[in-house]
């Protein structure tokens, strides 16, 4: 059995540096606390080169030049460890969260069950490397170690550079050029060594089994036998997550739509880069903003939230963009940001096979932003296809997000079936109608009074009597000669003789008549 371990060394930093990649060839130092107590927090190497240590005062480190500050953002690493996961779901389905440091409050490490993946992606060697190029990909450096049981691996991955790997056997001999630091001993085991003479895991590894335990117990056995690559634990496997989440704290409030998408881009690329490990798309994602504050005694957060669900699974971060942007200008949000967080929920990605002779529709990706557009101008609830509702009302239908519906072959058929239809005036003509024992005789409409030639009703629908919307009528449809006569030449007699069957209603509430439509 071989395990990996994935360590990213000065995580908080790199957490950072993930979402602003300028300040890659950067030092950057983390800070934390509240003033007067503001520390240096997490630094990476090229911070420590300048001379900047960790726990230094705010004062002390603002004296070294070429130094990038950043205030320390627990959501942004948990996005990042949560991108961390994902390099190592991409390669195997059993992967543990790694032991955290003594007095850290922040993961950074990452152990995975390789059992059976060389099969599918090679040696471990090269399962390595791949792990180390999709931790870059998703902007994090990391150091990639295999070795027989997890621990080790975790040991391994700390305490060497670059990708590690430890051939069954051997875990003596390489856990061996670590020093006690390596392994996470506890402080005061360290120093009880180092009175002992121990600087490194090789001496410590030859001491007596008995010694150890009758001097530090159960848990100095515990860190020797680790010492000696031999202590190995069941890995606990941590459930798929259900959805992707990118979070980015901004240095200073940004009250621009155009500054506000360069940071939407970063983390639709962050999302873009995970989703792609799992061959997923996005079906919906939820944007919130956190907005600042004009009344500073009420300290209790502003959210401005946004949803987008997705007709077609997406994979554009272009597309994204501009919808989001389309969706920021018709709903701004009323105060300066100062944080983003972007949730999506995967979707398998849309993979379809097309015919050669079925027509052509149209891209989805672009009729989404048409949509889009064509909403901000006329409204919400104004786009989209008509849903008849679940009832016998008139005109009782909603507008529903339009879903371009997959392409199918038509079969030709034979025989060929009469329809009818009716085109319904929006809104319906007031109109009068005249009976005669109890039949309806003419119909006046704009202006115009018709014989009615033929007849058919009355259809009494009702509904809704238990609300103030309760609504009754009376329906019947009439054959009577065109209301609106098409315009013809000089000299033809035709649209007098040309008739029209129309649908006729009585309100009965309001006692009033109308002409709903007229039949093709």
């Amino acid at each position: 059995m071989a395990f990996a371990c994935l360590f990213v060394p000065d995580f908080p930093a790199q957490a950072v540096v993930r979402l602003e990649p300028d300040l890659r060839e950067k030092g950057v130092a983390i800070i934390a606390g509240a003033a007067p107590l503001t520390k240096v927090f997490a630094t990476n190497r090229r911070a420590r080169e300048l001379g900047v240590e960790t726990g230094m005062t705010k004062v002390q480190a603002e004296a070294f030049q070429g130094v990038v500050w950043r205030w320390r953002s627990v959501s942004q690493e948990a996005s990042a460890y949560a991108a961390l996961l994902d390099c190592a779901w991409a390669i195997s389905p059993r992967v543990e969260d790694g032991p955290k440091r003594e007095k850290e409050d922040f993961c950074d490490t990452v152990v995975l069950d390789l059992a059976g993946c060389e099969k599918l992606f090679g040696s471990s060697e090269k399962i390595a490397h791949d792990l180390k190029r999709i931790a870059s990909e998703v902007g994090l450096e990391a150091n990639v170690a295999v070795a027989g049981n997890p621990l080790a691996a975790v040991c391994a991955a700390q305490g060497f550079l670059g990708v590690t790997v430890i051939p069954a056997g051997d875990e003596r001999l390489q856990m061996g050029r670590l020093s006690l630091e390596g392994l996470r001993i506890p402080f005061e085991f360290v120093e009880t060594l180092r009175r002992w003479g121990i600087r490194t895991c090789k001496e410590f590894a030859a001491l007596p089994e008995i010694a150890i335990v009758e001097r530090l117990g159960q848990e100095g056995l515990r860190w020797w036998r680790l010492a000696q690559g031999a202590n190995a634990h069941p890995l606990i496997a941590k459930d798929f997550p259900s959805n992707f989440e990118e979070h980015m704290d901004l240095e200073s409030p940004v009250d621009l739509l155009e500054p506000l998408l360069f940071v939407l881009n970063r983390l639709l690329e962050q999302l873009f880069a995970r989703l792609r490990m799992h061959i997923l798309s996005i079906g919906e994602i939820k944007l919130t903003l956190t907005l600042e504050r004009n009344d500073s005694r009420n300290k209790k957060p502003i959210f401005h939230i946004r949803t987008l669900r997705l007709p077609v699974p997406a994979r554009d971060t272009k597309l994204l963009l501009k919808l989001l942007q389309l969706d920021l200008e018709k709903h701004p949000p009323s105060s300066p940001v100062t944080a983003v967080r972007m949730l999506t929920t995967p979707v398998k990605a849309r993979s379809q096979q097309l015919g050669l002779f079925l027509p052509f529709s149209p891209d989805p990706e672009r009729l989404e932003i048409t949509l889009a557009r064509i909403q901000n101008t006329v409204g919400e609830s104004r786009v989209g296809a008509p849903v008849l509702l679940d009832t016998h009302g008139p005109n009782a239908f909603q507008q529903d997000r339009f879903v371009l519906p997959e392409m199918k072959e038509k079969h030709s058929v034979t025989e060929k079936q009469t329809t009818a239809a009716m085109r319904i005036y929006r809104p319906p003509l007031p109109a009068t109608v005249e009976f005669q024992e109890g039949k309806p005789t003419f119909l006046g409409c704009e202006g115009a009074r018709r014989r009615i030639l033929a007849f058919a009703g009355p259809w009494r629908t009702k509904g809704e009597w238990w609300s103030e919307t309760a609504w009754a009528r009376d329906e019947w449809d009439v054959e009577v000669r065109t209301l609106r006569p098409k315009i013809q030449p000089e000299g033809s007699r035709g649209s007098e003789e040309e008739t029209g069957l129309y649908r006729v209603y009585k309100d009965v509430r309001a006692k009033r008549w109308f002409v709903e439509g007229i039949y093709d």
